[in-house]
C-alpha cells in the first residue's frame, strides 16, 4: 500500500512539474535575470504556489496590462536605458497593478509604493500639494536607483526583490540564519527563514512574469503578446507655466481631463507647482499639439 502511495505521488509531482514547464516555456529566462538556480523551478513550494494562484494571476495580469496603457512602455524603455533587467515591470505590477495613483493602508503610494521617508531619502519632492511618489516617471526613476543601491548590497536580484518588501536588513538575516542564500532554502516556510509576506512577494513577481513572458490564451486575450502589443505611445515629461492647471492643459491638448490627472496624480490639488521650469507627463502622441499649441505661446 505504502509503495502504492509513495508511487502516486511522484507520477503526481512528476506530472505537475511538467505542466509547469510546458505552460510557462520562458521560465529559465525568467530564473536567469533574477539570478536564480534553473532548478527552483522544481521547488515544491513555488510548484504549489503556481499551481494555487495562476489562474487568479492570469486576471490580474490582464487588468493591470489593459489599465497600464501608456505607463508600462514607458517603464519598460526607461529599465532599458538603466540597463536593469525589465523583468522588474513586474515588481510594480505587484506592487500597485500599474495603478499611478494607488496607495496602501500602511501609507506606502504610487507605482511603486514608496513610504514618505523612503521617497524623500530617493530626492522624491513631497508636500501638501506635491507627492512624487505618484509621478510615473519620477518614481521609476527613483525606484531603479533604490533598486540598484540595494543590490550592491545582496548581489542578487532576487534577493533585492525580497529586500523591496522587507528592506536589506531582514534579507541579511534570513541569509544568516539559513546558511544560504539558495531561494528555495529561504522560501521554505517549515523553517520560517524569513516572513511568509516576502516568501509570498517573490514568488508572485516570478509568477506574474511567467505569465507576462509567455504566449498563452485566457478568455481571448493573447497574455504575452499584451506586452508587446501595447499601443506605441507612452508619457513624456514636458515643460510648462508655473501654477498651470491641468484641466487647462487637457482642454488645449484636446484630450480627456481625468486621463491627464491619472498620469500627473502627483499634483494633489490639479496644478503645476509655483516652480518655474517644472514639467508634467503627456502622452507622447500630444507633443506636436503642446508645442504647437502651448510651447510656443510660452516664448
Amino acid at each position: 500500500m505504502f509503495n502504492k502511495i509513495l508511487i502516486l505521488s511522484i507520477f503526481i509531482s512528476t506530472f505537475l512539474y511538467s505542466n509547469i514547464r510546458s505552460d510557462f516555456p520562458s521560465y529559465n529566462y525568467i530564473l536567469t535575470e533574477f539570478d536564480i538556480e534553473e532548478s527552483f523551478i522544481d521547488n515544491p513550494e513555488f510548484q504549489h504556489f503556481v499551481q494555487k494562484n495562476q489562474h487568479n494571476f492570469r486576471k490580474r495580469y490582464i487588468n493591470a496590462i489593459k489599465r497600464g496603457g501608456l505607463i508600462v512602455p514607458t517603464l519598460r524603455e526607461m529599465m532599458y536605458e538603466r540597463d536593469i533587467s525589465p523583468l522588474f515591470l513586474y515588481l510594480s505590477m505587484v506592487e500597485s497593478a500599474f495603478k499611478p495613483e494607488a496607495t496602501s493602508h500602511t501609507g506606502a503610494g504610487g507605482l511603486w509604493q514608496f513610504v514618505k521617508a523612503t521617497g524623500r531619502e530617493q530626492n522624491l519632492k513631497i508636500s501638501k500639494n506635491l507627492d512624487e511618489r505618484f509621478d510615473p516617471i519620477r518614481s521609476t526613476d527613483a525606484a531603479i536607483k533604490y533598486l540598484y543601491k540595494m543590490n550592491s548590497n545582496l548581489d542578487k536580484w532576487y534577493l533585492t526583490a525580497m529586500a523591496y518588501n522587507c528592506g536589506n536588513g531582514c534579507v541579511n538575516k534570513s541569509i544568516l540564519k539559513a546558511g544560504s542564500k539558495d531561494l528555495g532554502r529561504l522560501i521554505s516556510p517549515q523553517n520560517n527563514f524569513i516572513k511568509e509576506e516576502t516568501r509570498n512577494y517573490i514568488q508572485k513577481i516570478l509568477l506574474m512574469a511567467m505569465i507576462g513572458e509567455n504566449y498563452l490564451f485566457t478568455d481571448n486575450d493573447r497574455l504575452g503578446n499584451m506586452l508587446s502589443t501595447l499601443p506605441d505611445d507612452k508619457i513624456v515629461p514636458v515643460q510648462v507655466r508655473s501654477g498651470e492647471s491641468l484641466s487647462s492643459l487637457a482642454s488645449i491638448l484636446n484630450m480627456n481631463k481625468y486621463y491627464l490627472e491619472k498620469i500627473n496624480a502627483h499634483l494633489k490639488n490639479g496644478r503645476a507647482p509655483h516652480v518655474r521650469g517644472y514639467r508634467i507627463n503627456i502622452p507622447k502622441s500630444k507633443i506636436q499639439m503642446f508645442n504647437a499649441r502651448y510651447a510656443a505661446n510660452m516664448r
